[in-house]
């Protein structure tokens, strides 16, 4: 009986160091962090994760197509966020990740940048402008063809020294940095509030480099949406990298936590190579069946909206009501 004990002791220990290995865990349970967005201790778990043994760096790319990998997945039983509270201390992974193909997309994210600009103009049409999470400056870059004086900060080194490679104006690391200095026109924050572990800190910062006009542009994922629903688990925004899931309301309070306030709210259009795009249908394709894209899709740029995304502007809510330009 002894002998027996001690197995399965040994098995369960086991299993739990395998467990935090795989969800870099500091805290093991949700009982141990609150709501990042409304601060409620009470959260459930609503969604085992499934990840790798050991996390790289590789796992956090912009492209990975690991669809409905993730950690274990918490809901708020107050506002509703989702979060993966096992998940700390990614930006160590972030510093690191490079992309490749991302930067083989270049041409089809600027024509997304250029979308997204042509809405922000709408508001503010000039001005300093402040991307947050640039990636290789893509945003960047077209900012500052359509008109406005902008520069980027990107944790990612590598990512970071592509964009310096163009002569973009980044800056390396987080916010906040020195030399990021408001204030800000406009600052946009585009798919990557989902990746941050403190969320409404982001945005607070954000807030504290705008002007008292300035606005702030949000996109990121959205948890109620029809493909989220439909698809399940199999969404492909369920990925490692992302952490934090919002709909409407809790991206609402984030901001609001934030002070900040809605302005308006639409859905993202986004471009891609058609290659790419096949590519990542074949992953729900079983893999017997799964075909190469022929060369010439990577010739075809498709405009995608799938309605799963929200893009949110907002303005300090302390000042005047933001009115179209």
């Amino acid at each position: 009986m002894a002998a027996l004990k001690s197995c399965v002791q040994k098995e369960l220990i086991m299993e739990v160091d395998q467990t935090a290995r795989a969800n870099h865990c500091i805290a093991a349970t949700a009982s141990e962090e609150a709501c990042r967005v409304c601060g409620f201790a009470t959260l459930r778990l609503i969604r085992k994760g499934n990840l790798p043994p050991e996390l790289s760096a590789v796992h956090f790319q912009i492209t990975d197509r690991s669809y409905g990998r993730t950690a274990d997945i918490y809901q708020c039983r107050r506002c509703g966020f989702r979060q993966s509270s096992t998940l700390h201390d990614v930006i160590r992974f972030y510093e690191k990740m490079d992309d490749d193909e991302y930067e083989a997309t270049r041409g089809a994210r600027l024509l997304q940048a250029q979308r997204l600009l042509q809405r922000v103009a709408l508001y503010r049409s000039s001005g300093r402008l402040i991307d947050i999470g640039a990636g290789t400056g893509i945003l960047v870059e077209q900012a500052l063809s359509s008109g406005y004086g902008a520069e980027g900060i990107e944790p990612s080194r590598p990512l970071f020294d592509r964009a310096v490679a163009r002569d973009l104006p980044l800056y390396h690391g987080v916010l906040p940095t020195r030399g990021v200095e408001g204030p800000y026109d406009v600052a946009t924050i585009v798919d990557v509030i989902e990746h941050v572990e403190d969320p409404v800190g982001l945005l607070t910062r954000a807030a504290e480099i705008l002007g008292a006009d300035g606005i702030v542009v949000i996109v990121t994922p959205d948890i109620d949406s029809l493909a989220a629903r439909l698809l399940g688990g199999h969404w492909w925004h369920y990925r490692v990298a992302h952490i934090g899931y919002f709909n409407r309301a809790t991206l609402a309070l984030a901001l609001a936590r934030a002070g900040l306030s809605v302005v308006n709210v639409s859905r993202p259009v986004w471009y891609f190579p058609a290659s790419y795009l096949a590519e990542r249908v074949m992953m729900f394709v079983p893999k017997l069946l799964r075909v190469r894209p022929p060369t010439l899709l990577s010739r075809i740029t498709v405009r995608l909206n799938l309605f799963d995304s929200l893009m949110i502007i907002a303005c300090k809510s302390n000042t005047r009501k933001v009115r179209r330009a």
